[in-house]
């Protein structure tokens, strides 16, 4: 399996994760945000977020890398973190049933940015991070609680429309314990570039090669900045 993207530290497949998964061996920390919902309704009638047959349909989908997650976390006694939304949380619900990996928390995360909304409901300004934990994983910090505030800009700076904050996604890995850092759909790579930063090794799955692109222009560019003397 020949890498996109290797540096060392950072390496970045591109491929469907369904198929790069398999060939991982193990990490420590599962840090991603999938697609929420396919976006296939079975009538014109069901909205975006498809019928109900549709987001069963997905859950069968999102249980096998979930369990593909299970298994590489496991030697490692590591832990998943999943982002949601209140749409897409029945989908993760029943994949969580199907992979036979409970969630453990659920983290709301207050992006402190409220997002456009129809006349009828309110306008969302938070979504979900579920997360998965092996057996003897544990957070340090006990006094943790789950609302999270961190910023996001109703612009992201690298063009990934569901591009997630770098301080919430490096907060995440410090919270989990670090080590080795892997996200099955890096997007333009913010995951990759606050493991890196953290100082964690890191691995990237990315099925649309111009965003590996981005995301390895955004890591060489980091590894550049932190070779030049302060």
């Amino acid at each position: 399996m020949k890498p996109y993207y290797d540096s060392g530290d950072v390496t970045i497949y591109h491929g469907d994760s369904s198929e790069v998964l398999p060939e991982i061996v193990g990490a420590d920390i599962v840090v991603t945000d999938p697609p929420y919902t396919f976006g296939i309704a079975s009538s014109t009638q069901e909205g975006k977020a498809g019928g109900w047959g549709d987001l069963m349909n997905s859950a069968v989908w999102y249980a096998q890398w979930i369990a593909e997650a299970k298994r590489i976390t496991a030697n490692r006694q590591g832990a998943l973190w999943v982002f949601n939304s209140w749409r897409s949380f029945p989908v993760l619900a029943r994949a969580s049933y199907l992979s036979r990996w409970a969630i453990e928390s659920l983290l709301v995360w207050d992006k402190m940015w409220i997002g456009p909304g129809g006349l009828r409901g309110l306008r969302p300004s938070y979504e979900l991070v579920a997360l998965f934990a092996q057996h003897d994983f544990a957070l340090a910090n006990r006094s943790l609680y789950d609302i999270w505030p961190c910023q996001w800009a109703s612009q992201r700076p690298n063009g990934h429309a569901a591009e997630k904050p770098v301080p919430l996604l490096s907060r995440l890995i410090a919270e989990s314990g670090g080590g080795l850092v892997l996200d099955p759909f890096m997007g333009s790579g913010s995951t990759l570039v606050a493991a890196r930063a953290l100082g964690h090794p890191c691995i990237g799955i990315e099925i649309e090669e111009r965003w590996c692109e981005v995301a390895a222009e955004r890591l060489a560019q980091q590894v550049l900045i932190e070779a030049v003397p302060a």
